[in-house]
């Protein structure tokens, strides 16, 4: 099982992002007390993540790298269908998969 520290150790490329799961799996009472996880749930398609790596982004035709609003550390919201690889913790995403930032 990978942990944090090598995790940290990654250096994603292109526009891969690591991200450092915060709800997906939390767990939740329904008003009947069914305890059921988001991941569950069938429109659980969205969770929200901590950015711990990403690559610097791919170039569009005219060889520009776009920027984006988030960085290492930022915490976003992002579409877990997207997921290229997974560990109970973390998630391998692109940024295509992005769907908003968590302002503080």
């Amino acid at each position: 099982m990978i942990n944090k520290v090598e995790v940290e150790k990654l250096k994603p490329q292109g526009d891969y992002i690591i991200v450092e799961k915060m709800d997906y799996d939390k767990e939740e009472t329904t008003e009947s007390g069914i305890i059921i996880k988001r991941s569950q749930l069938l429109d659980s398609t969205y969770s929200t993540a901590k950015i711990l790596a990403m690559g610097p982004g791919l170039p569009i035709p005219n060889g520009d790298i776009p920027e984006v609003d988030y960085s290492e550390g930022s915490i976003i919201f992002y579409d877990v269908r997207g997921r290229q690889g997974t560990t109970p913790d973390f998630d391998l995403i692109r940024r295509e998969h992005v769907v908003a930032v968590v302002e503080e």
